[in-house]
């Protein structure tokens, strides 16, 4: 009541650029871009659809879940991870120079005690085909200092399209038709079961492999190095130079229909997503 900034909400013109009401309030468009920003931000990433059942790691790399060096593992289960050699967290996503910064885990209770199958699903971005492996998995936290190591994802040095790689007895990929180094961000699965592996990205199954290798103790997990130059092409370069988000670990193999739900999930709710979603609805 005779409240001096009531607004006619009738006179709202061109998508609330102008409101005008007992006083005149004008909002230009990057005024409303900057209050969607704050919005979203102190809102920050839901997890409402992501599958709960095996979950071992979860990092969204959201601010604040990055204390220092450390990345929380949001999942509950205390799988914090470690950035090393300059590897930063920067507008929610990590970011990896291809010199020598990764990120790595302690030693996970995931693929050993006899028990194979396992996903692991992240976002990426890069423009470099030739680049070293988004993970890869090993029994040592330092990159190429592994015995016992596998299980790289990433662009092959002879045909340099993406895949990704399984060991059963020697080496097998999983293969993309295309690099996806185009500067765009994409979904990538890589989801070890007892015989096969397979390769899914986008939310889309792509290929599969043999597969079916299982650690004689709890393994570590790099993002953005190798574990060993283990006789892959997955794992030539050391380094990855690129963009990793919204990182996933399960100790089961996940269904295609569940690759899918969380592709999209993490889509819709990333920041990124949030923001180019909400600011297209307000430019129409």
């Amino acid at each position: 009541a005779g409240n001096s900034a009531d607004l006619d909400w009738s006179a709202i013109v061109d998508g609330g650029d102008t409101l005008r009401g007992t006083s005149t309030m004008r909002f230009e468009n990057c005024g409303l871009y900057w209050l969607c920003v704050v919005l979203l931000l102190s809102i920050g990433r839901a997890v409402h659809a992501l599958p709960q059942d095996g979950l071992s790691m979860h990092y969204t790399f959201e601010p604040p879940t990055v204390n220092g060096d450390v990345v929380e593992d949001v999942s509950g289960t205390g799988n914090d991870g470690t950035l090393q050699n300059g590897a930063q967290v920067q507008g929610g996503v990590l970011v990896l120079d291809g010199a020598d910064s990764y990120l790595n885990t302690e030693p996970l209770e995931i693929r050993t005690g006899g028990v194979i199958p396992f996903t692991a699903i992240a976002q990426f971005r890069t423009d470099r085909a030739d680049n070293g492996p988004l993970w890869m998995w090993g029994d040592n936290a330092v990159p190429s200092a592994s015995g016992s190591a596998e299980g790289p994802v990433g662009w092959r040095s002879t045909t340099a399209t993406f895949a990704a790689g399984f060991y059963q007895g020697g080496h097998f990929y999983a293969d993309a038709e295309a690099d996806y180094a185009d500067g765009e961000w994409h979904s990538v699965a890589q989801v070890g079961d007892v015989d096969l592996g397979y390769l899914y990205l986008d939310g889309k199954q792509i290929s599969s492999a043999a597969a079916g290798y299982v650690y004689g103790g709890p393994p570590y997990f790099l993002l953005g190095a190798r574990t060993k130059n283990s006789g892959s092409e997955l794992d030539d370069i050391e380094y990855f130079e690129g963009e990793i988000d919204n990182l996933l670990l399960y100790d089961r193999a996940l269904a295609a229909d569940e690759i899918l739900a969380i592709t999209e999930e993490s889509n819709a709710v990333s920041s990124r997503g949030k923001l180019a979603t909400l600011w297209g609805e307000l430019r129409r």
